[in-house]
């Protein structure tokens, strides 16, 4: 049986993935998914081989789950409609996943079906906002101005308690942290 350049260069490539999968040790399933990735750009000319082979590999139940839009924004998932797979962007709600998709003429299909053009456009369309780990980086940035002004708010962020006048006496557990028991204190 004669078997083309690319089945015997997608027989190896996909033993490399699978033997690095394994050697890798990954634990939970999003570590194996980002194991396949690093190991996909690990090798040099995996390029159109390995994109042409990577819908047709299993690793006995590993699968990609994840688009990557690349530019430091983050992945969408796959299985998801697009309008839904962008909310997963930090920074990104309804409304504006919404208003990107009508501003590219992007029917809200399932993300996997993109088209590389596609893709390539809402890449460069979130690129004119600020999302993600710049949106992390921006709010950080306004906490610790806030803290060396030492106005209000930043006072409050520095001494973990709520800012925008929320009640103290009870509640406000998620900034205080878990509540720590008093020794000789009576519970009426």
């Amino acid at each position: 049986m004669a078997f083309s350049s690319a089945t015997k260069h997608s027989g190896s490539l996909a033993t490399f993935l699978y033997n690095s999968m394994l050697n890798s040790g990954c634990a939970s399933q999003s570590q194996r998914s980002r194991g396949l990735a690093n190991a996909i750009s690990s090798v040099g000319t995996v390029s159109d081989i390995g994109l042409r082979i990577l819908p047709n590999l299993s690793f006995h139940g590993v699968h990609v789950q994840c688009i990557n839009i690349g530019g430091g924004k983050g992945e969408i998932p796959d299985n998801k409609h697009l309008q839904i797979a962008l909310q997963h962007i930090h920074g990104i709600g309804r409304s504006r996943a919404r208003q990107i998709l009508s501003k590219l003429s992007i029917e809200n299909k399932l993300a996997r079906e993109l088209t590389g053009r596609e893709l390539y456009a809402l890449r460069e369309e979130l690129n004119n906002y600020m999302c993600a780990h710049e949106l992390n980086n921006q709010v950080t940035k306004d906490i610790a101005r806030l803290m060396e002004i030492q106005c209000y708010r930043g006072i409050r962020h520095s001494q973990g308690l709520p800012c925008r006048g929320q009640r103290t006496h009870t509640n406000a557990r998620t900034w205080k942290g878990k509540a720590i028991p008093v020794a000789g204190k009576k519970k009426a």
